[in-house]
């Protein structure tokens, strides 16, 4: 059930957007997704997301790339965007969204352009493995070998690593914030700012937006309980501080970090919860809340053009510190 106050905050926009595409899915007679196979899920999303994508930004380089992961082969993809400045571009490593269970390169390839060019900085949009396939570690081994990857290789492509940032939207978010703290962890590269956008980062369910908003607003708890079985297969506990990093405190090391938060979002008090863990701990956060807006929003401001002017401070934000090279070295910290 839907509550009074909560709909109330839905901006206009955000509501067409939502029965536009609720239109789309009863159109196609297609159940809800946690009522679908993995497959089915992964096709339906494609072909939605291709429906409502955005315009492609163009490009300098589009290139893919197939890196030795501990998994076996991996893929990434490579944007480089048209700039007049010939010195070497900030480098961002990109976890696309998908509850860890859908999505992709290809479906989210219009959001990785709007960064190459926003920014502009070269990007690095990564694969990972997928649950229930492939459940829990397999998507953190994957982005930290894509990490460990992009700080070795993006020099080639006109890159500085000296101005890393690894972000994501939505699970992806999730993803960017383990792989981040297990770079802490591991000294592995120094990473300059993270940014999480409506990140994923409690698969407990505790927080009280995720029943608030659970359903009636593009992404239903029911979406994602199917999505966090997926992801956590038998034996994971959802209160790992890889897989919820919200539920721990988090290492003062940790890089500045830049949070959007959408109001109508179930994952909203999380994004919440996280930035009061990191200002606990001295890391630098900076957070972005978007009323009237819902989950993923950012990748739908050419539906939803409300959402671009929540976005377009936080992108200034994100040029402002990857300008001034995120945080101090990790010794200065420690």
């Amino acid at each position: 059930m839907i509550q009074e106050g909560a709909l109330a905050a839905l901006h206009p926009q955000s509501q067409a957007y939502l029965r536009q595409a609720a239109e789309w899915w009863t159109a196609r007679g297609l159940p809800p997704i946690y009522r679908l196979t993995p497959a089915a899920a992964r096709e339906a999303v494609a072909d939605f997301r291709r429906e409502f994508a955005a315009p492609l930004a163009p490009m300098d380089l589009v290139e893919d790339h197939e890196l030795e992961a501990r998994s076996g082969a991996r893929r990434v993809r490579i944007f480089r965007p048209w700039t007049a400045h010939e010195e070497a571009l900030p480098v961002v490593l990109y976890f696309h969204g998908g509850g860890y269970v859908v999505g992709g390169i290809e479906e989210s390839e219009h959001e990785a352009r709007r960064l190459a060019t926003i920014l502009p900085a070269l990007v690095v949009s990564a694969s990972y493995r997928l649950g229930p396939e492939h459940p829990f570690p397999a998507a953190v081994e994957d982005g930290y070998d894509a990490l460990l990857w992009a700080a070795h290789n993006a020099g080639r492509y006109g890159g500085d690593m000296r101005r890393l940032v690894v972000g994501g939207t939505s699970a992806g978010g999730g993803l960017a914030a383990a792989v981040t703290r297990l770079a802490v962890r591991e000294n592995g590269p120094r990473i300059a700012l993270n940014y999480l956008f409506c990140p994923w980062l409690d698969l407990t369910f505790g927080e009280p937006s995720v029943t608030v908003f659970g359903a009636g607003y593009g992404l239903d708890r029911d979406e994602l309980e199917w999505f966090a079985r997926g992801y956590l297969g038998a034996t994971a506990g959802a209160a790992d501080p890889l897989i919820s990093p919200a539920l721990h405190p988090v290492p003062a090391q940790m890089p500045p970090t830049i949070i959007l938060a959408a109001e109508c979002d179930p994952l909203v008090d999380e994004a919440k919860t996280y930035a009061r863990r990191l200002e606990e701990a001295g890391a630098p956060v900076m957070l972005y809340p978007a009323p009237g807006m819902i989950h993923a929003f950012n990748t739908l401001v050419h539906l939803i053009p409300e959402g671009e002017r929540h976005l377009k401070p936080v992108e200034a934000a994100m040029r402002r510190l990857i300008r001034e090279g995120g945080a101090p070295d990790r010794d200065a910290q420690a």
